[in-house]
């Protein structure tokens, strides 16, 4: 099933989306697999993040303007909003993907799907595509350290083992909203050096307008800059990711008990 919705945004606005998404889900009547989601225009884009306090998503327009800001020596030059908001968009992501089980989408109770307007004010067009697929789900737990990163590839490995599934895809989510999901080096140096560069994009700090702590303030602008999903290829029984890659959970707060659900979809 798919769908073509549009929703009038504000300069700088961010929409949450996420009941459109949810009603296109019911009404295809998919029970199990993938939902896809997706901005075609340059000066939007998608992220999953909280969006109950508009507070926390004041801080996540202007940790992204801090870090950039429109100005006018950019090379592409229609309007200076314009340019760094094709900027914006590419850094934060354009498209998601979303398990469905039991005809929910699998996400946490304080996520949402939000679509940020880095220009306007527009009517802007967003598309929500269901493929119906036999999807095998598991849940796994654990304990993070403060902003600690956590290495899952075994854990994701041995899920796809469990299935038994030899061709498909295997999707991770995690569902919190102060934690990220990367596709990253292996090494525990590399790790280490991702989290001081998201950590010196957006510092740990008392000026935050969502003021429930400092780093759950700074967790949910990291969240929606890093991800919360993660979609690999199935090949003859094996989890298709680099020799050297590995499947990390960043937990931007914490120490939390966390949990991230992994889907394997043939």
């Amino acid at each position: 099933m798919f769908v073509r919705d549009y929703i009038q945004t504000e300069f700088k606005g961010y929409p949450s989306i996420t009941e459109n998404v949810v009603k296109a889900v019911e009404q295809s009547g998919v029970k199990e697999g993938l939902c896809i989601i997706s901005v075609p225009d340059m000066t939007t884009a998608l992220c999953i993040t909280s969006f109950w306090d508009k507070r926390g998503l004041d801080d996540l327009n202007d940790e992204i303007d801090r870090n950039f800001p429109a100005r006018v020596h950019y090379k592409s030059q229609i309007t200076p909003f314009d340019a760094s908001g094709n900027v914006k968009a590419a850094v934060v992501g354009r498209s998601t993907t979303i398990l469905i089980n039991n005809g929910k989408l699998v996400l946490g109770s304080s996520q949402g799907i939000v679509l940020l307007e880095f220009d306007g004010p527009r009517e802007r067009a967003f598309d929500i595509q269901i493929i119906e697929k036999n999807l095998s789900l598991y849940k796994h737990s654990f304990k993070t350290q403060y902003m600690g990163m956590i290495d899952l590839t075994d854990n994701v490995r041995q899920y796809v083992a469990e299935s038994g599934i030899k061709e498909g895809i295997c999707h991770v989510s995690q569902l919190h909203s102060t934690a990220g999901l990367l596709l990253c080096d292996n090494s525990p140096d590399s790790m280490k050096n991702i989290m001081d560069d998201i950590e010196r994009m957006v510092p740990t700090r008392a000026d935050f307008k969502h003021r429930e702590t400092a780093s759950d303030a700074g967790g949910h602008v990291k969240t929606a800059l890093t991800d919360s999903q993660i979609s690999l290829s199935i090949h003859d029984g094996e989890l298709q990711i680099g020799k050297d890659q590995a499947i990390v959970f960043a937990d931007y707060d914490g120490p939390r008990p966390r949990t991230i659900y992994v889907g394997v979809v043939h």
